[in-house]
């Protein structure tokens, strides 16, 4: 597999990952914009489904840029996940113009302390993040074999963290610093709504 494709695993994805790597060594890091959080999105992860496609034998440019759209939905939902954690480690990944712009300071982050305008911002996040998961489902269909279902199981368990988010009036900081979960009974639902999406006649993508 990797030699009928090695023409297309070039060695830029792991130089984009190792720069993801390197940014995030540095103490109190923070990001300036949804530009820039996009591009740290997409070299933590999306690279990774870059260096996958090779590897499932996927037509790389039809297959390359709904890879991208999933690794950086799947970044953007992790770090939404995970923003107490973070904050105890010193690190606010909130864009820092769209938090000035609803009055809202690292401090009240690293505090955990929520506000309408924090949440505002968690909100505008999570939209572009189901904005590039929606992309990705759209473009399964680029990949062979079992390739759609996977991507399926994944945007379905993603969506579940932003429907949980949502259910959270989109705070997700709290006392105990824990990171915004779903049940286990809610990962295998998600399981279930993929194989439906993905093979049932009568779903929308399948259609697709």
């Amino acid at each position: 597999c990797l030699q009928r494709n090695e023409g297309a695993l070039t060695e830029q994805p792991f130089q984009d990952m190792i720069a993801g790597m390197k940014s995030d060594a540095v103490d109190g890091r923070t990001v300036e914009n949804i530009d820039e959080l996009e591009v740290y999105a997409y070299r933590v992860a999306g690279t990774v489904g870059l260096m996958l496609l090779p590897l499932l034998e996927a037509d790389m440019d039809r297959a390359r840029v709904p890879a991208i759209a999933l690794g950086k939905a799947i970044q953007l939902i992790n770090i939404l996940r995970d923003a107490a954690p973070d904050a105890a480690l010193g690190r606010v990944y909130l864009p820092q113009d769209m938090l000035a712009s609803e009055n809202v300071s690292n401090e009240d982050i690293l505090n955990l302390q929520s506000s309408d305008g924090y949440r505002r911002v968690v909100r505008k996040v999570a939209d572009r993040a189901g904005e590039l998961l929606a992309e990705a489902e759209i473009g399964k269909s680029t990949l062979p074999g079992l390739g759609p279902l996977f991507v399926q199981i994944i945007v379905e368990l993603y969506r579940g963290y932003l429907i949980k988010l949502k259910q959270l009036d989109y705070d997700n900081l709290n006392a105990e610093g824990d990171r915004v979960k779903i049940s286990t009974l809610q990962k295998i639902a998600a399981s279930g709504n993929a194989i439906y999406a993905t093979y049932s006649p009568f779903s929308e993508t399948s259609a697709k």
